[in-house]
């Protein structure tokens, strides 16, 4: 006899089938604890066909009792997908990389600092740089941080007019010279990727070229942030002041 069905008739001779579901597989989960894989969590979702999993899975069948299907998954198989949770607390330095922030959370980040900036604006901006950055396999998360030192949270207190849409200094080379101009926002943001892209990488772009200075930037020069100092800005704390504000980023990033 299977340890369901003594499981089953103590339960009927007790007169514990009263017991809700939950107490019930609470019961059964103490139970299987003993074997040499403990399960940490129960799932009431129908079995799949042809699961694969790399420990043991342990099935449950329910009958005459009236409940669902159930199966005890490993906690691992349960972890949401990395594409929903932050790989790590520690940002990546790599800029071509796969950002982890949301866009509602750039967007707060955004408006943390600069609370002038209307919220709907700075959502649509975030989904912009997280577009057009995973298009070419930039990491968004360094190119919105960059953007906010750049414009001082769109601020644009500096040499660069917000109605340029140049978000990140293109093209400001000093002596009053005030940089490149874009139709429009996502204009702007993708020539920001492209030039992230010209120092990060060899490889062709994905877009139409947008970035007129791409072609003056030595290719593959820069692939973590520590490379943009001395060469994307001749500030000597330029990737401290972007790392800090990457490590602020993801200090909240929900």
């Amino acid at each position: 006899m299977d340890i369901y069905t003594v499981i089953k008739t103590r339960l009927t001779h007790t007169n514990m089938l009263i017991l809700s579901k939950g107490k019930f597989l609470t019961f059964l989960l103490v139970l299987t604890t003993i074997c040499s894989h403990t399960f940490s969590k129960i799932t009431t979702s129908p079995i799949k066909a042809n699961i694969k999993l790399s420990t043991t899975l342990l099935l449950q069948k329910s009958s005459g009792i009236g409940f669902p299907t159930y199966y005890l998954a490993p906690h691992s198989y349960l972890q949401p997908s990395s594409k929903e949770t932050l790989s790590s607390t520690t940002p990546s330095e790599m800029i071509m990389d796969i950002g982890s922030i949301k866009s509602n959370a750039l967007a707060r980040f955004l408006i943390s600092t600069n609370k002038t900036i209307d919220y709907s604006y700075a959502h649509n901006l975030a989904k912009i740089y997280i577009e057009e950055a995973n298009d070419e396999g930039v990491n968004h998360d360094i190119a919105f941080a960059q953007m906010c030192l750049e414009t001082g949270f769109l601020r644009f207190d500096g040499t660069v007019d917000e109605k340029q849409n140049n978000f990140c200094g293109l093209g400001v080379t000093g002596n009053g010279i005030v940089g490149l101009s874009f139709n429009n926002t996502r204009d702007g943001v993708r020539a920001h990727i492209q030039h992230l892209k010209a120092y990060a990488s060899t490889s062709k772009l994905n877009k139409p070229l947008i970035d007129k200075r791409f072609n003056l930037v030595k290719r593959g020069s820069a692939k973590h942030i520590g490379g943009l100092t001395g060469s994307w800005a001749s500030d000597i704390k330029y990737d401290h002041k972007i790392r800090r504000l990457l490590n602020r980023l993801y200090t909240n990033p929900s």
